[in-house]
């Protein structure tokens, strides 16, 4: 160790500069908790949308479905029809 005696001023320059690295240390925990709420609103945008396009894939698939259901229940309708003509 040094026999160096430890003044005033020494100590506020240290201080001082401890000071402006946590405000600089404040100021980007500031900007990453902004960057963060900006992303959470995104995801949470992305996930809306994600489950509304599900809800119109099952809407589709329904409809679907339907219509199919009415085509095979006209084509035998149409089989039974086309029997009965052939007898």
């Amino acid at each position: 160790m040094s026999d160096q005696t430890v003044s005033l001023e020494v100590l506020a320059r240290l201080f001082r500069g401890m000071q402006a690295d946590m405000r600089a240390f404040r100021n980007e925990l500031a900007e990453c908790r902004d960057q963060m709420i900006v992303q959470t609103a995104i995801v949470m945008r992305l996930e809306t949308a994600q489950n509304s396009d599900t809800e119109q894939l099952r809407a589709m698939a329904s409809q679907h479905q339907r219509t199919d259901r009415r085509l095979l229940a006209i084509d035998e309708r149409v089989r039974t029809l086309e029997d009965k003509r052939s007898r």
